[in-house]
């Protein structure tokens, strides 16, 4: 199995997560790959509501979120799909650039193939059925052994709520 690559599509991420997930986000900009295609978190989008706080934090790892499962699940051949997917933020850096602000985000992702996560899956059923505890560490450790993990990168241009 081979490691999720950029995404490159013609639509918007916006359009896409829109299409996939019936979620409008206030973003603009590309997939968040680098500086030159940051995600823009944009406060001023018609989207958003003036009566409550914005928190475009929360953008940032709902937008996380989506480009993860676009990326192992949705744009990927059936036989490449990932399932069981997780993933941990690892490090976030604020960053300047151009004068504008921007959060970079790592996190560690780990999934499994369809067929790794339905063996697993299988296991641990029959685990729980017999009541045979003792044997959830070696499929743990089988578990671990099997997983994929992935280190992913994340740039936000944060500029329109950026100090507020």
């Amino acid at each position: 199995m081979r490691e999720p690559s950029q995404l490159l599509t013609k639509e918007s991420p916006r359009q896409i997560i829109f299409e996939d997930f019936k979620l409008d986000l206030p973003i603009t900009g590309g997939w968040g790959y680098d500086f030159e295609s940051a995600c823009v978190i944009d406060k001023n989008d018609s989207t958003v509501s003036k009566a409550i706080p914005f928190n475009g934090v929360s953008i940032e790892y709902v937008f996380v979120e989506k480009r993860i499962y676009e990326e192992m699940i949705i744009f990927r051949q059936a036989n490449e799909k990932y399932s069981g997917i997780r993933w941990e933020l690892k490090n976030q850096e604020l960053l300047f650039k151009d004068e504008k602000a921007y959060d970079k985000l790592i996190f560690n992702v780990i999934g499994f193939t369809d067929e790794v996560w339905d063996e697993l899956t299988r296991r641990f059923e029959e685990i729980k059925n017999s009541g045979k505890v003792e044997l959830m560490p070696e499929l743990d450790a089988y578990r671990e052994s099997r997983a994929y993990r992935f280190t992913k990168e994340f740039y936000f241009d944060i500029t329109s709520f950026y100090g507020q």
